[in-house]
This record gives C-alpha cells, structure tokens and sequence, in this order.
C-alpha cells in the first residue's frame, strides 16, 4: 500500500516537472517566434532603406548624367569658339605682319621722295644763280635756263605730291594697323575668358564624373547588400514558419489580429470615467463607434468558446486563439457562429448593436492574454498588437 502511494506521488512529481517544463516551453516558442519577427521586420526596414537608396543613387545619376551631357556639349562649343578666335587672331596677326610690310614699304619710298626732292630743289636752285650775261657769253639761248627751272619746278612740285601722297598713305597703314591691334588685343582678351571658362568646365566635368563614378560604387554595393538582406529574409522567413508549425503542434497561437471593424475610436484601453456607473475602472479593451448591423470579423484564426449575453457586455462572442490568447466582441446584436466552430481570421462572426451597458451603437473589442502555465487571463491593450 506504501509503495503504490509512493509510486504515485513519484508520477505527480514527475507529471508536475513535465507539465510545467511543457507550458514554460509556450511562452519560449512564443517569444522566439516575436524575436525572429522583429528581426525579419528590421531586415525588411533595411532592405526597403536600401532600395529607396538605389531609387535615389540611380535618380542623381541620371540627374548627373544629363549634366554631363549639357557640361560636354558646352564644352565642344566654347572649344569651336576658341578655335574660331584662335584663327581670327593669326589672321590678324598676319594682317598686322603685312601692314607692317608695307609700312617700311612707304617709309622707304617717302625717303627716296625725300632724296630726290631735295635733288630737284637743290638743282632749281643752282639754276637760279646762273645770269644771262653769262649764258649769253656761253652762246646758250637765254631762254633755256628759264625754261629749265620751269622744268624743275614741275618735276619738283609732282615729287612733292607724291611725298605727300605716300605721308598719307603710311598714316592710313599705321591707322589700319592700330586698328588691327586693337581687334587683336580684343580677341585675345575674348580668347583668355573662353580659355578659363574651358577649364572651369573641364573641372566640373572632372568633378561630375568622379561623382558619377562615386554613385556607381554606391549602386554596385547597395545592390549587394539588398541581395545580401533579400537572402536573410528569405532565411528568417523560413525560421519563422518552422517556429511556427513548432508552436502550432504545441497548441500557441503565433499569428497577427486584424481590426474587427472599421471605425473612429471613441474610447481606448486603460482607466476611465464609466460613462453609465459613473465612477473609475479598467476599460478592457476599446471601443469603435459603429452603427448598428455592421459586419464583425474575428480578428485572428480561432475557436469559439462562448456566444451569448455577459453582464454588462450585452451580447458577446469569445473566440480562443490555441492556448495563449482570447478575444472579446460585445454590445452584439446577434451572432453567426456557434459555439466550437472554429473561425478563419476576417469571416463575420456576428453584427453590431447597442446591447449591454452602452451609449450608443459600437463594437467593443478586447484582446486577452493567457498565462498558460497558470491559465490567468489579463487584457492587454489592442493597439499594441493591431496593425
């Protein structure tokens, strides 16, 4: 009789050690599971970080690179300018050269008009002092002297015109030249701007394509690492559901709540004023204001473990979701489900109403958490677990 009661104690002890080892294992899986998911979901950050990066990195290229070709074209024009004002400087160049030929073309020719105009001066006047006694004496005709200083004096006066002539024409070279100087001058100075803008350009072209080059880096490894992210969420993914199924044969409800109902929240979870009894208490879920006869969907996969009225609820749906949490769906009208039917998340459980302690029509919406190893329940407040 001892032993079997010894016997039996052991099997407790040992039924005790396993069950709790067992239901601590819930609470494990379950933030195992809510561990990889904020991995998963900070590897996705990531990777759409990154691909906003690309869609950027590959914008300012573009940008650049049309940049670039605004940069090059302006480039080939300003390098046709200088060429052009390269080649109207040597032709003025050579201008001046020939201006400057000529020049001492006339400065020669108006010293030999010099020369010789003072030759013919010089014989006028070697004529003049000759008398006629002494060409009578001679047995010259008088009349040729005369007639040769008339001769002279023509020859003197047509050198002298040409003198003038070739005066004037080195002055009008001499203008031109000047004036060709002054256009030379000009074009060198247009030259000399056309040259720094050149490298001014030249530089941001430097500049731009070093950019660019940078920007192409930056792709290349973007690209890799949004390869890199895609292949560990691809990884976590997989962990996830493996978990996942892990935790189903275990009985842990791992998935997500959706909203039951859309609609403007008119009271949140936590302590209130009690609208109907007047004094403060917890308010265990939150209320969406909705008319009346709306659709309700359950908010995750599930059982249903009640339908019917609850004090203060009015009419409620309670929907078990495996082992750790529950749902609550009061001031219902009617119901669509039955109890034990096991529900998919968004099908329409029941529709909306102003049963129970309420002010108006709405759905009120509460989200339970279960303790497994010790089956308590405590609410927790929606928002945190809906998207």
């Amino acid at each position: 009789m001892l032993n079997s009661k010894n016997s039996f104690v052991k099997f407790i002890v040992v039924f005790m050690i396993f069950l709790l080892v067992f239901l601590s294992g819930f609470g494990t899986v379950r933030s195992g599971i809510e561990k990889e998911r904020k991995k998963l979901e900070e590897y996705q950050s990531q990777l759409r970080q990154i691909r906003s990066n690309i869609v950027s990195v590959e914008q300012s290229s573009k940008q650049i690179g049309a940049l670039l070709n605004s940069l090059n074209t302006q480039l080939n024009n300003l390098e046709i300018q200088i060429k052009t004002t390269q080649e109207k400087i040597t032709y003025l160049s050579n201008e001046i050269t020939n201006k400057e030929a000529q020049i001492k073309f006339k400065e020669e020719e108006i010293k030999a008009r010099q020369s010789s105009l003072a030759d013919t001066v010089t014989l006028s006047y070697e004529l003049s002092k000759i008398s006629p006694a002494d060409v009578f004496y001679e047995g010259g005709d008088p009349n040729s002297v005369s007639k040769r200083i008339i001769y002279i004096t023509y020859i003197s006066n047509y050198t002298e015109k040409l003198l003038n002539q070739a005066i004037n024409d080195k002055k009008e070279l001499e203008n031109y030249k000047k004036e060709l100087n002054n256009s030379k001058s000009q074009y060198e100075l247009v030259l000399n701007e056309k040259i720094e803008q050149e490298n001014i350009l030249k530089d941001e072209l430097d500049m731009k394509n070093r950019l660019l080059e940078s920007l192409k880096t930056k792709k290349t490894y973007l690209l890799y690492k949004e390869n890199e992210l895609e292949e560990e969420i691809k990884k976590e993914e997989q962990l996830i559901q493996k978990l996942i199924e892990e935790a189903k044969k275990k009985g842990i409800y791992t998935g997500t709540f959706i909203w039951p109902a859309k609609g403007p929240i008119t009271s949140e979870f936590g302590m209130r004023f009690h609208p109907i009894l007047h004094i403060w208490r917890l308010h265990d879920g939150i209320d969406i204001g909705i008319p009346t006869g709306t659709p309700i969907k359950a908010s995750a996969d599930g059982t249903v473990t009640y339908v019917g009225a609850l004090s203060g609820y009015g009419n409620v749906v309670i929907l078990s979701h495996m082992a750790n949490f529950s749902t609550l769906y009061a001031h219902l009208k009617s119901a669509v489900v039955k109890k034990g039917q096991n529900v998919k998340q968004g099908q329409v459980i029941a529709y909306s109403d102003n049963t129970g302690w309420s002010t108006g029509p709405h759905l009120h919406f509460s989200i339970y958490k279960i303790d497994i190893e010790t089956g308590k329940s405590t609410p927790v407040n929606p928002r945190d677990y809906l998207p």
